[in-house]
C-alpha cells in the first residue's frame, strides 16, 4: 500500500513498497514552471550536483562513496512535461536483505542525498571555481555534440520552428549554448538556493522497504514550506493558420524530413486513448501506416515513425531519406494521415495495435524507473491515476470511429528538411 506523507507545504513523500526489485530507488523531483531563462541553469546545476560536494570534493571521492554503498547508482537529470520543468535527483541502492551481515545501505544513501543537496561544493556564495569551470565546459561540449547529431539537430530545429509563440518550449530541456555563456558560479549558486527554497518537491521511494522508517529518515531533510504555483500543466498552442516550412543545408549522408502536427488531445483527458491508438496506427509501431507504406512498400525512407506528446498536444514525424525523395515521401506521409482520417485501416490493425499498446504498458511495469516516473506523472495529472486493468479496459473500449475522430484533429503545422544542398530558406504556405 502506497504511503503518502506531506513533509511541508509543497513537499510530498510517496513510499511505494514492492517485493518486485532487489534494489531501492529514491527520486527527489524539483518541479517548477517552465521558463526559458532558467532551463540552462537547471541543466548545469544538475551536472554540478552529481559531480561532487563538500563531503566528496572530487569525482573520485564521490565515486568511492557510491562504491562503498555496494555500487549504488546516482545521477541528476532534467526534463520537460508540458509547462513544467523537472529536476530529478536519483539514487538506486541494493536492498539490505540481499547483502551479507547487518547493513544500512538505504539509510546511508538517504544521508548521502541530504549531504549532496545541502552541502554542495560551494563557499562564499559561489560554486567551487574549478568544478564550475569544468562542468560548464562539459555541458558546452555536450550541447555541441547534440547538434552534431543530424537526427537530434533536425528534431530540435523542428521544435524551434513549431513553437513560434513560446520561447520556453523552443529551448531544449537540457538548455542551449547561448544561455550557458552568461551563467557564473555566483549566479548559479543563487539560482540553486531559489530552486531549493521554491520548487515544488515530490520524493518517491520504491522498493522492499518499511514505510515508517523511510518517512522517519526523510522527515529529517530540512525542506522549508513553499507556496504552490498554480499553472496549467498542459501546453496548448493555438493552431497555426498556415504550414511553416524550413530547409537547412549541411554536409550529411542522409537527409532528414521532420513534420509537426497539432493534436489537441491531452494526457489522460477526453479521447486520450483514441489519440494514443491513432498515433500508433499512424506511425508509432512496426505495424503502422508510416512504417508499412513509407519504409517497407515504397522503400523511400531509412526510418519513419511518429511520436505523440500528450503534454503538448503534439505529434511529430521523423524520417531519414534520400534528398531526391523529398516530395515523394512528403506526399506518402500526407496520404497515410488522410487514410487514417477516412478510416481506411483494417479492424485487424486496430486489434493488433491495441494488443501492442497493452503489452508495452505491462512490460514497463517491470521497470523501477518507469514506476517512479509514473508516480511523478500522476502527481502532475491526477487523471492518470488508473489501475492496470482500467488502462486495458479503456483501451479495448475505443472504437474505430473514435480513432478516426481523434485522427481528424491532427493537422500539419510545420515541416523541417535538412539536406546537403547549399543555402537556406524559410517560408509559409
Amino acid at each position: 500500500m502506497v504511503t503518502h506523507k506531506q513533509l511541508a507545504d509543497g513537499v510530498e513523500l510517496n513510499v511505494l513498497p514492492s517485493h518486485q526489485f532487489k534494489t531501492t530507488r529514491v527520486v527527489i523531483n524539483f518541479i517548477a514552471p517552465l521558463a526559458a531563462e532558467t532551463i540552462t541553469q537547471r541543466s548545469l546545476l544538475a551536472n554540478l550536483l552529481e559531480t561532487n560536494s563538500q563531503d566528496y570534493p572530487t569525482q573520485a571521492d564521490l565515486a568511492a562513496k557510491l562504491s562503498a554503498m555496494y555500487g549504488a547508482d546516482f545521477g541528476v537529470t532534467v526534463g520537460k512535461q508540458g509547462n513544467a520543468h523537472i529536476f530529478s535527483m536519483v539514487l538506486t541502492v541494493v536492498n539490505d536483505r540481499f547483502l551479507p551481515g547487518e547493513t544500512h545501505v538505504l539509510k546511508d544513501g538517504l544521508a548521502f542525498l541530504k549531504q549532496i543537496l545541502w552541502r554542495p561544493n560551494a563557499a562564499a556564495g559561489a560554486f567551487d571555481a574549478t568544478t564550475f569551470k569544468r562542468e560548464k565546459a562539459n555541458l558546452a561540449a555536450y550541447l555541441q555534440s547534440v547538434y552534431d547529431s543530424k537526427q537530434a539537430y533536425a528534431s530540435l530545429q523542428l521544435q524551434a520552428l513549431y513553437f513560434q509563440s513560446s520561447s520556453a518550449q523552443r529551448v531544449p530541456s537540457f538548455g542551449n549554448v547561448k544561455d550557458l555563456a552568461d551563467i557564473t558560479a555566483v549566479s548559479l549558486f543563487n539560482y540553486y538556493q531559489q530552486l531549493l527554497a521554491h520548487d515544488q518537491v515530490m520524493i518517491t521511494v520504491l522498493g522492499d522497504v518499511v514505510p515508517e522508517q523511510v518517512v522517519q529518515e526523510i522527515s529529517q531533510f530540512p525542506f522549508a514550506a513553499r507556496q504552490s504555483a498554480a499553472y496549467p500543466i498542459f501546453y496548448q498552442q493555438p493552431k497555426l493558420t498556415s504550414v511553416l516550412e524550413k530547409n537547412d543545408y549541411q554536409v550529411t549522408n542522409q537527409a532528414k524530413l521532420n513534420l509537426a502536427y497539432h493534436a489537441p488531445i491531452y494526457f489522460y483527458q477526453t479521447d486520450y486513448y483514441a489519440m494514443l491508438l491513432a498515433n500508433a496506427i499512424f506511425g508509432a509501431s512496426p505495424l503502422s501506416l508510416l512504417f508499412t507504406n513509407v519504409r517497407e512498400r515504397a522503400s523511400s525512407a531509412y526510418y519513419a515513425n511518429s511520436i505523440y506528446d500528450g503534454f503538448r498536444g503534439l505529434i511529430t514525424v521523423q524520417t531519414g531519406i534520400d534528398a531526391s525523395n523529398y516530395q515523394r515521401v512528403k506526399q506518402i506521409i500526407a496520404a497515410q494521415l488522410a487514410a487514417l482520417k477516412k478510416g481506411e485501416f483494417s479492424t485487424d490493425l486496430l486489434t493488433q495495435t491495441k494488443a501492442m499498446l497493452r503489452n508495452q504498458y505491462v512490460s514497463r511495469l517491470d521497470s523501477a524507473g518507469y514506476l517512479t516516473h509514473r508516480a511523478l506523472i500522476q502527481k502532475l495529472v491526477p487523471a492518470a491515476v488508473v489501475t492496470n486493468s482500467a488502462f486495458a479496459t479503456a483501451l479495448e473500449a475505443v472504437t474505430k470511429a473514435e480513432v478516426v475522430a481523434a485522427a481528424q484533429k491532427i493537422n500539419l503545422q510545420a515541416v523541417y528538411f535538412l539536406s546537403q544542398q547549399r543555402g537556406e530558406q524559410v517560408c509559409k504556405k
